[in-house]
């Protein structure tokens, strides 16, 4: 292999994580460990951010860990706040996904192009001392040495470069040459129709508050919109499936949104983009394989219905970021990027079955009584609570029923929406009137005592006095005083999360 580039980018006695795809995923896991102090290097082969708007809707939980990076507030004024999303049919009905009511300082959605995201996140990393390369490849990777370290191959322009790394976090997208180099499955399906997508300005005026869901007979295309007054066409409205190459024009795509029965609704007055594209649900047979981890969609793949791929992307990179810091600081072992791979990976198959909308699509359709509306609203409940993921619980099965915030309870593995965590140590949440001194002893070192609100007490187990929580916002254990000593005081019972 060949020796870096002069110019010095490349750390030459290697870096302790790096990443493969500054994409959303790759970008926030860098700003995250740059956060914690960790050594970082990110990488990706294309020149630069692609403009092209791709993903949309950054929700609650999101804006959460946004505002703990300080970028969330700028953002904003990039994009376009969104309260609800409505679902319009052919024959009249129309039901509503409620956000306004969740528990988080930001109870809504933000409209914002993905490459405005990923320019705040390249940014915020570059500025607090991470490497991010371009264009490089990766090349494949192999264990050098008996500690454990990796030897990773990039590809660059002038060769081949070999660069030592402790860990290695595959976040390159569908495609994953990480996850290929590694063998590890990638399964699903593909949706069996082309999903069609336009951008630019509409000729009617559209709902500023809110994003829709148009369904006609045949098919369906949401509206969103964009800052700047634009808006986002997109969805199954053609039956058939398109050729790859095949360019869509603005007649067909406007046979095709016609056919929905909106009339003049689902009108451009200019377009200035289209585009057709496939679906695909699929989820890697495990995220873990060593020191390499897999994250965002090289991990998971689902429907683009609720705007979920970046955002749980988002999470992967909260979930894994304090452990590589417990591990490149000697606080863990590496069973913890195990628990990482087993949480994620059930935390994205809920995903994918809280956003796999055909049927619920047919079922708006064949819902032309009262009573059959009234069934679909109420399938409807708790889609808000899943698609911000402010309420995700990492259960050791599927989940019943999407959550709900009347029956939420904080329990080992469940989110704590609301929370802002320390960015490395356990915090614990007590239930007002409940001592900390009560519990000295059974919390860890540093860990920082904090109240309960009202709203999350209300979310405490029967009989249990507080939380201790992770960085990741997810509840590590909960405390109780289940037993008592031979003198008859209470002694603090732990319950600990599942890996």
């Amino acid at each position: 292999m060949n020796h870096p580039p002069q110019s010095g980018a490349f750390p030459g006695d290697g870096t302790d994580v790096l990443i493969v795809g500054a994409g959303p995923t790759g970008l926030m896991l860098g700003c995250e460990l740059r956060r914690l102090g960790v050594e970082c290097t990110v990488i990706d082969q294309a020149p630069g951010i692609d403009p092209r708007t791709r993903a949309v809707m950054v929700h609650a939980a999101s804006l959460e860990t946004l505002e703990d990076l300080g970028l969330r507030a700028g953002l904003e004024r990039q994009g376009v706040r969104q309260h609800r999303i409505a679902f319009h049919l052919h024959h009249g009905a129309a039901h509503t996904v409620e956000f306004a009511g969740l528990d988080t300082p930001y109870p809504y959605y933000l409209n914002v192009p993905q490459p405005v995201v990923e320019q705040a996140l390249a940014t915020a990393f570059t500025d607090r001392g991470g490497r991010l390369l371009r264009p490089v490849r990766y090349a494949g990777h192999r264990t050098d040495g008996p500690d454990g370290r990796l030897l990773v191959e990039l590809e660059f322009d002038q060769g081949v470069f070999g660069l030592p790394a402790r860990y290695l976090v595959g976040a390159d997208g569908a495609s994953s040459g990480v996850r290929q180099h590694l063998g590890i499955a990638f399964d699903g399906v593909t949706y069996p129709m082309s999903y069609l997508l336009a951008e630019g300005s509409p000729r009617q005026a559209v709902d500023p508050d809110a994003s829709a869901m148009y369904v006609g007979p045949g098919g369906a295309v949401s509206l969103l919109p964009l800052p700047g007054g634009l808006v986002r066409i997109a969805g199954p409205a053609a039956p058939e499936l398109l050729g790859r190459d095949e360019a869509v024009t603005g007649a067909a795509f406007a046979r095709a949104v016609d056919a929905l029965g909106f009339g003049a609704t689902l009108r451009l007055a200019r377009t200035d983009r289209l585009a057709h594209y496939q679906v695909h649900e699929r989820l890697a047979a495990t995220f873990h394989s060593g020191r390499a981890v897999l994250a965002g969609d090289a991990a998971h793949l689902n429907s683009p219905a609720g705007g979920q791929a970046m955002n749980t992307g988002f999470a992967d990179a909260s979930a894994l970021a304090w452990r590589l810091a417990a591990l490149v600081e000697g606080r863990a072992d590496e069973r913890v990027l195990a628990d990482y791979a087993g949480e994620r990976r059930h935390a994205a198959a809920e995903v994918g079955r809280a956003t796999s909308a055909l049927g619920l699509l047919q079922a708006m359709r064949e819902a032309t009584t009262q009573e059959l509306r009234q069934r679909v609203q109420e399938t409807l409940a708790g889609y808000a609570e899943a698609w911000s993921q402010l309420y995700t619980t990492y259960a050791p099965g599927p989940a019943a029923a999407l959550p709900r915030r009347e029956t939420y309870q904080l329990v080992p593995g469940a989110r704590v929406p609301g929370h802002v965590p320390h960015p490395s140590r356990p915090v614990a949440l007590f239930r007002p009137g409940i001592h900390p001194e009560a519990y000295r002893g059974v919390l860890p070192a540093g860990t920082r005592p904090l109240a309960l609100t009202t709203r999350q007490s209300a979310w405490l187990p029967a009989g249990a006095d507080a939380v201790l929580v992770r960085p990741d916002r997810h509840v590590a254990a909960v405390l109780a005083p289940g037993t008592r000593r031979p003198d008859g005081t209470p002694e603090p019972r732990r319950e600990e999360v599942a890996a």
